[in-house]
């Protein structure tokens, strides 16, 4: 099965009982879901056992180490939502994962809630989210530099003192 990925912050897709069981935050939607240009910014992910690689193609490009929270839906949800998607270039150092990345498209306000409403329902009753604890992602990094994925000079300075390296 293949999966659509995105970084989240998990505390803002917890219920709110003083919201309403069923209810999103705005805060899930305006900081984790930003769009640019009315698309949502999502990864491909083939099976589940290579989530590490999504986070790999996150943390790259950040400016230093830090946890990272990801939730996932099943490609064919979007499908049968009728959502458009569009493979673009990924935004990371890691040549090999930058065709990962796709978009969702033509987003309007009553969409971005539809798919706020498919992430929340996957998170909350499926379980569809996991957070790589800070040295998680270092290893997983210091693991892809092990094995010449890319150039340790594409990691921004402050990363590179964290992970030991120069």
């Amino acid at each position: 099965m293949t999966y659509a990925v995105r970084k989240i912050s998990r505390p803002k897709w917890e219920v709110k009982t003083e919201l309403g069981p069923d209810s999103i935050q705005a805060d899930a939607i305006t900081s984790d879901l930003r769009t640019k240009g009315n698309s949502l910014s999502l990864w491909e992910c083939r099976s589940l056992g290579s989530l590490g690689e999504i986070v790999l193609a996150l943390a790259a490009s950040m400016d230093q180490a830090e946890k990272i929270d990801i939730a996932w839906v099943e490609i064919d949800l979007l499908h049968e939502n009728d959502f458009a998607l569009k493979r673009t270039e990924g935004n990371t150092p890691i040549e090999d994962l930058r065709d990962k990345h796709i978009d969702v498209v033509d987003l309007d306000l009553h969409k971005l809630g539809k798919v706020a409403t498919i992430l929340a329902n996957c998170i909350r009753r499926k379980g569809h989210f996991r957070r790589f604890r800070r040295s998680e992602v270092k290893e997983i990094l210091r693991k892809a530099l092990r094995e010449n994925r890319f150039p340790v000079n594409k990691l921004g300075t402050r990363l590179r003192e964290e992970l030991n390296i120069s």
